[in-house]
């Protein structure tokens, strides 16, 4: 028969070589073996689709009947056709129950013939996460190892939309992953307990419970130890390996202020303000600032040491609550300098133009009502004078010819930390400060860095400096996309500060502010190893998110609108909101349990404030997760700790009561107890608490009614509540709306 009219069997792929035993449990002996047919392989167990459908499974993660489908292969122990024929009233386990056992004992099985670093990687993984069936389908999907996405899925935190994890995988510095984290678990005792802080002369320790218990934690609370409570000591010197800069130890503070204080008094307050607060608030660069305490240059001045004690002074309190009343007497000083000063009309410097800020802050955080207004008023004018910033563009500036190097830095330096302060005082005061930023040379062009700073061979100081020089820069970058935020919400039209912002100029400004973060150097990443001036940028960057997005939330009567710069569907305002909502609370609750900080640190107060308002908002949605109780009470303990040394923070505090108790999610016994506390701890609080009458609380309130959101109003509503405790109405009061 010729060749071409033969039906020949096409040929197929040849199997893959079978081991050894299995071919002879295949084939029998091998002289037996020809021409007996061949079995299949055994498998102890079908895929669901091979189950279905009867098919003949391999038994492979991704078995040849799904894979020539095209199909995603999964296995369960129990499927639904199995669920289906038990007999009505029946029951042998349940189903989720059913399912969610399978997957642990297929995860198992998979680990069990992993290669050991795949089997130990997934272990890590599966330690932070309550899903074994994402896991196991990393592991199904990819031979080679795991999925990075799809385990990311799998541990990251609860989240409200697909645009969170598109945020969290494009821009990780600003929405890094965090741990799940399940309130039950964490020591609440630590964490809700308002904590006093004492001074042993070693450093900061924590004390949990009231003030006269022996109790006293470290700084992160993980172990315990005794120590006598003694006055003795709380303040003393401390050992020159431990000081910020040995040049501390020549500084003779006689020389600078009547108040009568002790070299080491002054040592240990210093000591304090340099490694907390003046990263953040550089007025003056530190190097002159410390010459000039030791009168090697003109940068120190009798107002600009008491206004920058009357401020230190009140963090320090956390460690020696006598040392609020050390402070008043620096205030009292520096004021009357500063009276002194005007009725002398003296020429204009930037040690008096950082004097006047340090007694701002200081009204404004030691509640002093209108006084922070009145020197508000005088900085911005000594400031226009000196040409640091509200200048006109077309006006033209003289050149500072006859100054020296040192007094055009220091005037750079100074021209931009106050333009990042009232910036940050705007968001606070729902009013502008600023129109024009400064028009000097921005600090970023004079840091000068000839060596890597990774450099071993680096001194503790030239890193220090160049980490100092770089958080600065970085302050500046971020505070003028939010001064231009500023500009429009609350512009010279008086435009409502809800109807002023569109969703393209919301857009438009949260591309930059991503594109700020995507910039970030890494060593300001959020992380164990993060500084908290580090970590306070990243709240300033989420507490910007939500002041642009607040107007266009659907919960504030915005309609529904799209972002169409995101891939996600779910790219609405409502969805960059709650991003910045779930980081803030992470990062409240990472920085109250790691950072000594939170208990001396005034300006993190403002991650407290927003955070606090979002779980009030959050807390009448109905079917909201209930966390919004646990990280509202973490707010409150938080300001409580805070004013041991800050006054504000009762002011604070009773407005944020006053709110609860306004929408109805919190009872007045619970309002009281936190009153009480706070109470107690006033003791040491020569001065009534006032409250600035223009300090914004009620955030969402505020884009319709800045005036009824102020704090002064809302202590004064709460100041009512308690007249109906006292006659007896609580329960009229409770059911107010």
């Amino acid at each position: 028969m010729p060749l071409d009219s033969q039906r020949h069997r096409p040929l197929l792929p040849r199997l893959a070589q079978q081991p050894p035993h299995e071919l002879e449990a295949t084939y029998g002996d091998e002289g037996n073996s020809k021409g007996r047919k061949r079995r299949r392989p055994y498998t102890s167990k079908a895929c669901n689709f091979c189950r279905e459908k009867k098919n003949a499974c391999d038994g492979e993660p991704q078995c040849s009947q799904c894979l020539r489908r095209g199909l995603q292969c999964e296995y369960k122990m129990i499927t639904d056709a199995i669920l289906k024929a038990i007999p009505p009233g029946i029951q042998l386990v349940d189903k989720e129950e059913a399912l969610n056992n399978a997957d642990a004992a297929d995860l198992l099985e998979m680990l069990k013939g992993a290669p050991d670093d795949e089997a130990l990687e997934a272990l890590n993984f599966l330690r932070f996460s309550n899903e074994p069936a994402n896991v196991g389908s990393a592991l199904r999907s990819y031979d080679v190892g795991l999925s990075q996405v799809a385990l990311n899925r799998a541990i990251l935190p609860p989240t409200q939309t697909s645009l969170e994890f598109e945020l969290m995988m494009r821009h990780p510095l600003a929405y890094p992953t965090w741990a799940p984290v399940q309130p039950s678990k964490l020591d609440l005792e630590f964490l809700l307990l308002p904590s006093k802080i004492r001074w042993d002369g070693t450093g900061p320790t924590l004390t949990t419970g009231p003030s006269d218990g022996r109790s006293y934690l470290s700084p992160y609370g993980h172990q315990r130890r005794e120590r006598s409570p003694d006055a003795s000591s709380l303040i003393g010197p401390l050992a020159p390996s431990t000081l910020y800069d040995n040049r501390l130890l020549g500084v003779d503070i006689s020389q600078w202020t009547d108040v009568p204080i002790t070299n080491e008094f002054s040592i240990a307050v210093l000591q304090l303000y340099l490694e907390t607060d003046h990263p953040l608030m550089p007025l003056i660069d530190v190097d002159l600032l410390l010459d000039g305490l030791l009168g090697q240059n003109e940068f120190c001045s009798r107002i600009l040491v008491n206004a920058l004690f009357a401020w230190a002074c009140q963090g320090y309190a956390v460690f020696e609550p006598e040392a609020t009343i050390i402070g008043h007497a620096f205030y009292s000083e520096a004021k009357e300098l500063w009276k002194k000063t005007k009725e002398a009309r003296a020429a204009d410097h930037v040690c008096t133009v950082a004097a006047v800020q340090y007694l701002s802050v200081t009204a404004v955080s030691s509640g002093a009502g209108a006084e922070y207004v009145e020197f508000l008023g005088d900085l911005l004018e000594m400031s226009r004078r000196l040409g640091l910033f509200n200048i006109d563009p077309s006006q033209t500036l003289e050149d500072d010819v006859d100054d020296s190097a040192d007094h055009r830095r220091a005037k750079s330096q100074i021209a931009w930390v106050l333009f990042t302060c009232l910036t940050f005082f705007s968001m606070h005061l729902h009013q502008r400060l600023i129109e024009h930023p400064p028009r000097v040379p921005p600090p970023e062009s004079t840091i000068h860095v000839a060596r890597d700073p990774r450099d071993p061979g680096l001194s503790k100081d030239y890193k220090r400096r160049i980490y100092d020089a770089e958080l600065l820069r970085e302050y500046c970058r971020l505070f003028l996309i939010i001064h231009d935020m500023i500009q429009v919400m609350y512009g010279v039209e008086r435009t409502p500060y809800a109807k002023a912002i569109t969703l393209a100029f919301a857009e438009e400004t949260y591309k930059r502010l991503l594109m700020w973060a995507d910039s970030l150097p890494l060593e300001m990443a959020q992380g164990d190893q993060c500084t908290h001036h580090a970590m306070l940028l990243h709240i300033c960057y989420h507490l910007a998110i939500i002041d642009l997005f607040r107007s266009l939330l659907r919960q504030n009567g915005a309609p529904r609108q799209q972002l169409p710069a995101f891939k996600s569907a779910e790219a609405t305002p409502d969805a960059v909101y709650a991003a910045s909502v779930n980081q803030l609370k992470r990062i409240v609750l990472f920085y109250r349990q790691n950072y000594p900080e939170s208990s001396y640190c005034f300006f993190w107060q403002s991650a407290l404030l927003y955070l606090a308002n979002a779980m009030l908002a959050a807390a009448k949605i109905s079917g909201h997760v209930p966390e919004w109780r646990f990280y509202f009470r973490l707010c409150m303990t938080s300001y409580q700790t805070l004013y041991t040394g800050f006054r504000l923070a009762k002011g604070i505090t009773l407005s944020l009561l006053s709110m609860a108790l306004e929408k109805g999610v919190m009872d007045i016994p619970q309002a009281r107890a936190i009153r009480k506390d706070l109470e107690l701890r006033s003791k040491h609080h020569e001065l009534s608490d006032l409250v600035p009458v223009s300090w914004v609380v009620d955030l969402d309130l505020a884009m319709m009614d800045p005036s009824a959101a102020q704090a002064e109003n809302l202590v004064q509503r709460f100041q009512e509540v308690q007249l109906y405790e006292t006659n007896g109405n609580n329960d009229t009061l409770a059911q107010e709306p």
